[in-house]
């Protein structure tokens, strides 16, 4: 059994608070629940709602003990809804067990509360895991759409079909990421590709007939949605450039110059400055010498000062060079009579 509590800054939603309907504020944890956390933590503090619908509500929170000391393994997500339908998740979670930790959150239990107006609903807890995709799938960097692939990979390879893989179900954290919504998974996938172990981190960057063929199309749809294989390619603002030494495209359209790209009217101009300006910050990442917030916040900054560089570079690619300007000797020339006038 365990308690529930709040944080003194929390404030429910106006609807959907399923969470006021507890009754007693306690929860009575189902058998099959996972001993992850210590039973001496029994008391739950919600701290914010994170997602609220006519289904189901969604709180961050953590468990303290009896002395109030915190319990520091996991933020948790705490899902109240219907009982069945959180049954069944938690079903399906105890399924992808060797999974829980790498490619989709862990579970620490299911419990049931009783409603104040009788009956029950179900809590699944989970571990808080960052958030979700704040931008698009086809905008993270390569390196990062792999581990997304390989998430899903996991998920085929035990014969399961997320069914609704999208930028809400995707959670990430730092470099990391995990995949949630599993309300429509298919559990009963049989592949008829090839079983040939697959790892995107190694995939090259365009996809041949022979990969076409061992990749499940269930993985490489949302992979071609994605732009996976993009052919060492970077595509913003339908400017295309290599993408060798450039930030993911997420990072460019964040940081994209519009006053720089509306200056000149030579598209090859434009195209040749703004890749310039791209490098540059890329180079400013990745030494650390500036984070993306300063970089978003000094947009302007930074775009002019590598506009005066390239001004000044392709000046000095026009200016004719000292041999060049030095003038060519004049060449003797001497009429017909002259001639026979010195050889007489």
């Amino acid at each position: 059994m365990v308690a529930l509590s709040f944080d003194e800054h929390f404030e429910a939603p106006k609807f959907c608070n399923r969470i006021s309907e507890v009754e007693d504020d306690l929860l009575f944890y189902h058998k099959s629940a996972l001993p992850i956390v210590p039973k001496a933590f029994d008391t739950i503090v919600i701290t914010e709602c994170l997602h609220a619908t006519e289904n189901s509500s969604v709180y961050s929170g953590y468990f303290v003990d009896r002395q109030g000391k915190r319990y520091e393994e996991y933020d948790v997500a705490f899902k109240f809804g219907d009982e069945e339908q959180l049954c069944r998740e938690a079903e399906k979670y105890d399924k992808m067990f060797r999974l829980q930790g790498e490619a989709i959150p862990r579970l620490i239990g299911l419990a049931f509360a009783k409603r104040t107006r009788g009956g029950y609903f179900a809590c699944l807890m989970t571990e808080k895991f960052g958030s979700s995709l704040d931008c698009k799938l086809i905008s993270l960097a390569r390196s990062e759409k792999a581990i997304i692939l390989n998430h899903l990979q996991s998920l085929h390879d035990k014969g399961l079909i997320h069914a609704d893989f999208k930028e809400s179900n995707v959670l990430q954290r730092g470099s990391d990421f995990r995949l949630v919504g599993f309300d429509n998974m298919r559990e009963t996938h049989k592949c008829t590709a090839s079983d040939e172990a697959v790892d995107f981190t190694e995939q090259p960057d365009s996809l041949s007939v022979e990969d076409w063929n061992v990749i499940c199309a269930y993985v490489r749809v949302p992979a071609l949605d994605m732009n996976f294989w993009d052919h060492g390619k970077v595509s913003v603002k339908g400017y295309i450039w290599k993408k060798e030494g450039l930030p993911p495209a997420r990072i460019m359209k964040l940081l994209f110059p519009r006053p720089l790209h509306a200056k000149y009217d030579d598209i090859n101009e434009v195209s040749d400055l703004l890749l310039c300006y791209f490098k540059h910050v890329q180079i400013l990442l990745e030494s650390g010498r500036r984070d993306l917030e300063y970089l978003e916040a000094h947009i302007n900054e930074t775009a002019a000062q590598v506009e005066k560089e390239w001004r000044r570079s392709i000046k000095q690619s026009s200016k004719p060079s000292a041999r060049s300007t030095r003038p060519a000797p004049a060449r003797p020339t001497t009429s017909r009579r002259g001639v026979q006038a010195a050889r007489s």
